[in-house]
């Protein structure tokens, strides 16, 4: 299912259409956000945005004293303030704020201000500690006072990274200003607006004008306008406002290229990274805050392509969504913070959502909250209130009072084209598939993150089931980063920063992409290896309703190191899950190494299993691992962290001969359940090689495959490049097709038939009737940036 289909079509009972006509219908009469600025606002009206910002930071007017989860929500910012406030560097002359912290550091400056944040929170919170502490509010204004005499004013320079000069410093103090407005001086604000004022005189652009004015986009826009609307409030500024607010508009509108939404529902930032599940999450998260603020206002934001936004809460975020966790494949160099997991992603976008959902129609509205009701009931690993916001614990507890139907998205397969991603939900596990390609980079890293991501786009297979631990568990400080699952490797050792930083550098590969129609999905990457080793694999992806068989062929190398294909690099954390083959049980010491050469499958305790479909022998490791965060993150702890793995791989030798795979994996299945699965009486690989490779699910009467060039399957024989589905029940035909190179206009299917057909759902294509048997459909693929379209051929009576 892709995303285009399932924002149209999937949660039946609120259509797209009637949902667009709600849309308009909410739209209707107001103005663009461009016309924002013919509104007046009054001082008055300035006044009572300072005070809806203070409530939404504060969450002051929701708080039921008393009650538990606000007591744990206002002991959880006292923790955070006592901290801070113990950090506090009272020494004569200081030249920092806290003890810990140096305003040399541009990183240090960013968490000095948002430290100064989190105490002006704490003192304007009821039921706080520090509420309305006079102490504290002088260390807070001393606080300031210093950062902006020291380091933060109008005749400082930028130094390092300019997001800290232009985002994280402005974002913070102009919610300190705003927290602590009326009891600041006319001369402290003044001053603080013109340091970021120097610092962002414009949030439609960012970096200053020595390192070369470059137009923002995306997280980075919002981010900015949020810090130049929230600081117009401080000196009721309109102009300011009304041109922060009209900028907003640009990072929902729908792209073709580079940084942005995708009509797929892809998100990319940085122009070569799938980042739904980072950026995409602070943009989603600033948006729903400008909202809510802004919302009823004479600065509102009124574009009415703000239809475009609310269609990506369902295209873009839920799908990438598993049990209130943000999937780590659209996380980019974020997977390497220990304070960032995907559930803190999570919890954050079903607050955004939440959010948002007071700004569109009651049926929207209703969709978007039992999704949430639905993450949050499935979260039975990272608890949503545990160590929450107050203003978070409110809009969690107003959900719960609803009392709604928890539904999560429908089952099945979410293409992302654009991104080179693929989510499956199925019941029980979900399968999310990281590619690169001439459009995606292999990996992001940057500012010491990541660096050793290089493999996570070589077609990484993560696999989310009941073990929800399983990546956010130490995985990415632990784990051996050149035996992720799913992918094919050179085991070339790389250096840190392997094809450099910020996904500079793509693949020139021939194509990444996708097709899929109801249980089925074909997905295929041609992988070049990242670090110049020569490596070259034709990696292939069949997904049915239960199980996935992975295929692969013309692997080579042009170094002198062993080629690996990864089957699974399981997290075991602290246990060792007995692992069964048909002729008993493997090894459960650590350290232990079998190498499989007559049993075909092997069965994992608490995962399922996987089958081998060729006669290479499987390698079988028991280990236990060890690493740092420090390791993969230069603002890691360097704690020691140890967990044991369940590592399963293929062996396919040196040099430039070609080799292949092919394996399944059965999340969920019993050892009976494999034992069976390992004939081929469920499913038969048709081919896998350089030409083609294709799968024959029979319970499903589905052949799925991808061509990497023109050639034939069976009946099927295709003009070029393709990924293709097909379906026959009956006097039905049913096909997915996509054109993955996103570069042909014309496809053409030629298949053997004993009926006649016709098209009877289904655009841009046009089908042949021939004398001898066979029938051609020609799609028109031109503009569709190889997007799976569906086409249902019936049988001439």
């Amino acid at each position: 299912m892709t995303p285009e289909f399932s924002r149209r079509s999937a949660l039946k009972g609120a259509g797209g259409a009637a949902l667009s006509g709600l849309l308009l219908a909410f739209f209707h009469g107001t103005a663009h956000a461009d016309d924002a600025s013919d509104a007046i606002l009054s001082p008055s009206d300035f006044a009572g945005l300072r005070q809806k910002w203070v409530d939404q930071i504060t969450g002051r007017r929701t708080i039921v004293a008393g009650d538990s989860d606000f007591v744990k929500a206002l002991a959880t910012l006292d923790k955070k303030a006592r901290t801070a406030i113990d950090l506090l560097d009272h020494s004569a002359g200081r030249s920092t704020v806290f003890s810990d912290l140096s305003l040399a550091k541009n990183a240090d400056l960013v968490t000095t201000h948002t430290r100064l944040a989190t105490l002006a929170t704490a003192w304007a919170t009821p039921g706080s500690a520090h509420y309305a502490d006079k102490g504290l509010l002088a260390a807070i204004r001393a606080g300031l006072a210093d950062a902006n005499s020291l380091c933060y004013n109008e005749t400082k320079e930028e130094q390092g990274n300019w997001w800290s000069w232009e985002i994280g410093t402005p974002k913070a103090l102009a919610d300190t200003m705003v927290l602590l407005h009326a009891e600041l001086t006319v001369a402290e604000r003044t001053a603080y607006c013109a340091a970021i004022d120097h610092f962002v005189p414009d949030p439609w652009q960012q970096f200053p004008p020595q390192r070369g004015k470059i137009t923002s986009v995306g997280a980075n826009r919002v981010d900015l306008c949020q810090a130049i609307i929230i600081r117009s409030l401080v000196d009721d500024n309109p102009e300011k406002l009304t041109h922060a607010v009209a900028g907003l508009s640009d990072v929902w509108q729908y792209v073709s290229s580079g940084n942005g939404f995708f009509t797929d529902g892809s998100f990319i930032q940085h122009s070569t990274t799938p980042y739904t599940g980072s950026y995409g999450v602070v943009l989603l998260t600033g948006l729903s805050k400008l909202f809510a603020l802004l919302g009823g206002t004479g600065a509102e934001v009124a574009d009415p392509s703000r239809e475009i936004l609310f269609n990506t809460v369902e295209g873009s975020f839920a799908p990438f969504m598993v049990a209130g966790a943000m999937a780590d494949s659209v996380r980019g160099r974020s997977i390497s913070r220990e304070a960032n997991t995907g559930f803190d992603l999570g919890a954050s976008t079903i607050e955004s959502i939440l959010l948002l959902a007071r700004a569109v129609d009651p049926l929207a509205a209703g969709r978007w909250r039992s999704l949430c009701q639905a993450w949050i009931a499935k979260n039975s690993h990272a608890a949503i209130l545990a160590d929450a916001s107050v203003p978070r614990t409110a809009l969690i507890k107003e959900l719960f009072a609803m009392e709604l139907k928890p539904t999560d998205l429908p089952r099945g397969h979410y293409l992302f084209p654009a991104m080179d991603r693929t989510m499956h939900h199925n019941q029980g596990w979900t399968l999310s598939t990281a590619m690169a390609s001439n459009r995606i980079a292999w990996y992001e890293c940057g500012n010491g993150e990541n660096n050793r991501g290089y493999h996570t786009g070589s077609g990484m297979t993560y696999i989310y089931d009941a073990d929800l631990a399983q990546y956010d568990d130490a995985y990415w400080a632990t784990a051996n980063y050149s035996r992720l699952p799913g992918i094919t490797v050179d085991t070339t050792p790389l250096p840190d920063k392997a094809e450099g930083e910020w996904g500079a550098a793509t693949p020139a590969n021939e194509w990444t992409g996708s097709a899929a129609y109801g249980e089925v999905a074909a997905v295929g990457e041609h992988l070049i290896g990242p670090g110049g080793t020569g490596l070259r694999a034709r990696k292939s992806w069949f997904v049915s309703q239960d199980v996935m068989v992975c295929l692969g062929a013309d692997i080579r190398t042009a170094s002198a190191s062993v080629i690996e294909t990864v089957v699974d690099h399981r997290n075991l954390h602290s246990g060792s899950n007995a692992m069964r083959t048909a002729a008993g049980t493997i090894s459960a010491t650590i350290g232990s190494q079998e190498v499989l050469t007559g049993d075909r499958w092997v069965h994992l305790e608490g995962f399922g299993g996987y089958i081998v479909l060729d006669a290479a022998p499987l390698h079988v490791l028991r280990e236990q691992r060890e690493g740092s965060w420090s390791e993969v993150n230069a603002k890691g702890s360097t704690a020691r962290k140890t967990r044991n793995y369940a590592t399963l791989y293929f062996t396919h030798g040196q040099g430039a001969e070609a080799a292949s795979y092919a394996y399944l994996v059965a999340p969920g299945a019993s050892a009976d359940r494999t034992s069976a699965l390992s004939g081929q009486s469920f499913h038969t690989v048709l081919r896998n090689d350089e030409v083609a490779q294709a799968v024959r699910f029979k319970k499903e009467k589905t052949t799925a495959a991808t061509f990497w060039r023109p050639g034939a399957v069976g009946d099927l024989a295709v003009s070029g490049p393709a990924c293709v589905v097909i379906k026959e029940v009956g006097d039905r035909l049913s096909i997915a097709v996509s054109d993955p190179t996103q570069a042909a206009p014309m496809l053409s299917l030629r298949l053997r038939t004993k009926r006649s057909y016709r098209i009877v759902e289904g655009q841009g294509a046009s089908l042949i009737q021939e004398p001898d048997g066979f029938i051609t459909l020609a799609v028109e693929t031109a503009g569709r940036a190889g997007v799976s379209m569906q086409f249902e051929l019936s049988a001439e009576e």
